[in-house]
């Protein structure tokens, strides 16, 4: 089996997206996650292209068994497995926005894509996005999240990435010394720990090995107090802050 040429570097371009698509649930593995956020990649890297805007949300995007080797530092006999099991799942894979509060509060439910296509002897997926899933990739002018692929690449955990992308979502907000106050159940739906872990499960087993992780790959440090209503842990404050050069340094 040959596997397809690179057609780019894929790891400098960028993944970008809207804040609310990268704060709602994602409910993907990690290699599901991988497999789409270079989709994403490929679709930022064309947005210089003088290709018509309407006709986006039927574009079929490639990534090739080559493409994601290099990319996430995996065996190219494995990338094809991968990628198998990306076109396997991928098309029953949704994610969900929050809306709303309280009484009022409204979970809407997208698929991610409308079409996955493995092609088992040229190495390679093909995935088509849902028309919901374009408006939050596409001329977006404000509100959005973004990072070059290759700096969430070394991520060997998906909560860390799905961290890692709630935690820029909120830099700017952060920057102005403001914090971010999530409540555990609205971070239980971003990050998806089973229901059945308690609190001490959820910061041993997601919240702290993924803050560790980022802090290893990507020299973001993610900061967080419990607050409490009564005995029960209701929320955690958040401080998301982009380490300086100076300090990387030391």
């Amino acid at each position: 089996m040959d596997l397809a040429v690179v057609e780019s570097d894929l790891g400098e371009c960028n993944v970008t997206m809207s804040n609310a698509l990268a704060r709602a649930s994602h409910a993907l593995s990690l290699i599901e996650k991988r497999v789409l956020a270079a989709s994403i990649a490929r679709v930022d890297s064309r947005k210089g292209n003088k290709i018509h805007a309407h006709l986006a949300e039927f574009s079929k995007i490639r990534i090739s068994a080559l493409d994601y080797a290099e990319t996430y530092g995996v065996d190219p006999k494995n990338a094809y497995e991968h990628l198998k099991s990306a076109a396997d799942h991928l098309f029953e894979r949704q994610f969900s926005i929050k809306s709303g509060s309280g009484r009022y509060e409204r979970i809407t439910r997208y698929r991610w894509v409308s079409s996955a296509t493995y092609a088992k002897n040229e190495g390679f997926i093909e995935v088509s996005f849902t028309p919901e899933v374009y408006p939050h990739l596409n001329a977006l002018r404000n509100q959005y999240t973004t990072y070059k692929l290759k700096n969430a690449a070394s991520f060997r955990s998906a909560y860390s990435w799905r961290l890692f992308e709630i935690a820029r979502s909120w830099l700017e907000h952060c920057a102005s010394g403001q914090v971010v106050t999530i409540t555990v159940e609205n971070l239980r739906h971003q990050l998806e720990w089973p229901e059945s872990y308690k609190w001490n499960d959820a910061r041993k087993r997601a919240i702290d090995p993924a803050v560790a992780e980022i802090a290893q790959f990507e020299h973001l440090d993610i900061t967080y107090k419990v607050v409490k209503h009564g005995r029960s842990i209701h929320a955690l404050e958040f401080v998301f802050k982009e380490q300086s050069q100076l300090e990387m340094k030391i």
